[in-house]
C-alpha cells in the first residue's frame, strides 16, 4: 500500500493547475497545463492585461534598436 501512495505522488501525469492550484490528472483535462477552460481563460486574461509576462533582460530601447532622438532646445 505504501508503494502505491508513493507512486501516485510522483506520477508525471499528475499536475497542479497554475491558476487555481488544484491537483488533477493530465488525462482529466482538455486544456493542459490548466485544470479547466475557466482557468485557461483566467491565465490568458492575466497575460493580456500584462499582470504577468516574461522577464525582461534588456535589449534595444525601441523597436528599431536606436536611442530616441533628443530635441535640442
Amino acid at each position: 500500500m505504501k508503494s502505491t501512495r508513493k507512486r501516485l505522488r510522483h506520477d508525471p501525469s499528475r499536475l497542479t493547475c497554475s491558476t487555481c492550484g488544484r491537483m488533477f490528472l493530465l488525462d482529466e483535462t482538455e486544456t493542459p497545463p490548466f485544470c479547466s477552460e475557466r482557468c485557461k481563460m483566467i491565465d490568458l486574461g492575466r497575460w493580456i492585461n500584462e499582470d504577468i509576462g516574461l522577464p525582461h533582460e534588456g535589449g534595444p530601447p525601441n523597436a528599431e534598436g536606436f536611442e530616441p532622438e533628443q530635441d535640442e532646445a
